[in-house]
């Protein structure tokens, strides 16, 4: 009797605990974990009641339940340990059973997971047919890629696109849906769908023309379509629009410098780069060929155009140098040309080219006057040419200073003259990438004048102009007085 009744104590005890743990929704007890979320249908999102759910930890049925009205459910493992578990749904009428749905349990702590069912298709008459519009595949572009418009080619892609229900299958015709289509991220150049709104046919396929715009680039066509309720849309599919051809408005040739330190010497390189647009001022198709030829020296025959419509080819120093019957006219000797040439729409010639000179070694000359002896408080202006033997100029970079001396007297008590040049900034000047002699290029000035405003004594000055650039260095002197 003692014992019956310990028994019978004990099954009530477990009866209150398991009780109050399946009543309990604030959290898993000791040694259960709790698995809970929402059914919904996966089209509409509308609660689900009734749906009977089971969970299985291993190879048995560990527990089950079925959804309230709101669509909720709480399944409850009874482990030890963290293990895997898998949440099923089968047979609840009108939706696809959805199997084995893996979910990793710890004892003493919940998991929300939400669970939509799909419909399952509704058969039209006794020939079958197919379901409601759940998705909307994008099949393809022909051609995939166009041309810019208004330059001769194709510039037209059909696109397809193919409503499926929610077995994947094509929509039939009598759940065929109207599609609208819109461009994103494109160029803005024009470019456009047309019709912009299209309705299924009976194998839910559509068929819509992208038309390229003036401008080059990567755009990308979405279609939607309401179904049902609810918002279907495709993946975005991307088209190419590529440009036109070479047009002679947009197409430039300009070498790294013009002025090219490399009379007389060989094997140097000059890179020539080329920029090639189509007439909307875009880039050309990609791996546009141009070709290169010069009237000195070796020149790279053929570049192709990047993305960008860049090109570039090295010009190597050479025979012939531009001398004499080489020498571009009416320039003359040191002086040629670099042309580039590509085809352009309906084989047009497109080019241009440009004048470049090789400079030879750095010199100074007509140093005028010659010598000075500038009086109390006056100043004397002086002349001299910076070039090559040719007189040309020298090539950018190339530094020409002038400077002036006065020697300490014997006794360090007496007073000294003092001077004052002015060329450039701070006695230096820095040349420019130029090509014509002239002032400022080759033809230059400066100014001493006597900085002390009484007599002291006559002071012997040294002036001292220096050239140094790439084309070598070059020194010259003269002497006078200041009084």
């Amino acid at each position: 009797m003692k014992k019956i009744s310990l028994g019978f104590i004990w099954l009530v005890a477990f009866a209150v605990a398991l009780n109050a743990c399946s009543n309990d929704t604030g959290g898993p007890s000791a040694g259960v974990a709790v698995v809970s979320g929402f059914i919904k249908d996966a089209s509409t999102r509308t609660p689900l009641s009734g749906v009977a759910i089971e969970g299985r930890a291993g190879t048995t049925v560990s527990t089950n339940t079925t959804t309230d009205a709101q669509g909720r459910y709480e399944l409850r493992f009874e482990v030890d340990s963290a293990m895997s578990a898998k949440i099923t749904v089968r047979n609840f009428n009108g939706y696809r059973d959805t199997l084995d749905i893996p979910v990793s349990v710890k004892p003493n702590e919940a998991l929300l997971r939400d669970i939509d069912l799909n419909p399952k298709s509704v058969v039209v008459g006794s020939g079958g047919g197919s379901g409601l519009a759940q998705t909307i595949a994008f099949l393809g572009a022909s051609p995939t890629q166009v041309s810019v418009y208004g330059v001769g080619g194709q510039e037209t892609a059909v696109l397809s696109f193919e409503v499926r229900d929610s077995l994947g299958l094509p929509i039939d015709g009598a759940h065929a849906i109207s599609i609208q289509f819109s461009l994103l991220g494109g160029p803005n150049g024009g470019e456009y769908i047309s019709p912009s709104v299209l309705t299924t046919n009976a194998v839910g396929r559509a068929f819509v023309a992208f038309n390229s715009g003036i401008r080059s680039g990567v755009v990308q066509v979405v279609a939607t379509a309401n179904a049902n309720g609810r918002t279907i849309t495709s993946a975005p599919s991307r088209i190419v629009i590529n440009a036109g051809f070479a047009d002679q408005t947009h197409f430039t040739i300009a070498p790294e410098k013009r002025n090219f330190p490399t009379l007389g010497i060989a094997g140097n390189t000059l890179p020539v780069a080329v920029i090639v647009g189509d007439r909307y001022s875009n880039p050309v198709v990609l791996n546009t060929a141009v070709y290169f030829r010069s009237g000195a020296g070796v020149i790279q025959p053929t570049v192709f155009t990047t993305i960008d419509g860049l090109g570039s080819a090295n010009l190597i120093s050479g025979n012939p140098a531009p001398l004499g019957q080489y020498g571009a006219p009416p320039y003359g000797d040191g002086y040629h040309y670099v042309v580039a040439r590509t085809v352009g729409q309906s084989g047009s010639p497109v080019q241009d080219s440009v004048l470049i000179l090789w400079s030879g070694r750095s010199q100074i000359s007509n140093v005028t006057p010659g010598t000075f002896n500038i009086p109390n408080a006056g100043f004397q202006e002086f002349t001299f040419r910076a070039s090559d033997a040719l007189g040309h100029p020298l090539a950018a970079g190339t530094t020409i200073s002038v400077h002036a001396t006065v020697p300490p007297p014997p006794d360090p008590n007496a007073a000294v003259n003092q001077v004052q040049l002015g060329f450039g900034r701070d006695g230096a000047i820095i040349l420019e990438d130029v090509i014509f002699s002239g002032p400022g290029t080759t033809d230059f000035t400066f100014r001493l004048s006597d900085g002390s405003p009484v007599i002291i004594q006559t002071t012997a000055v040294s002036i001292s102009i220096a050239i140094e650039g790439s084309n070598g260095t070059a020194f010259a002197n003269l002497n006078g007085n200041v009084q």
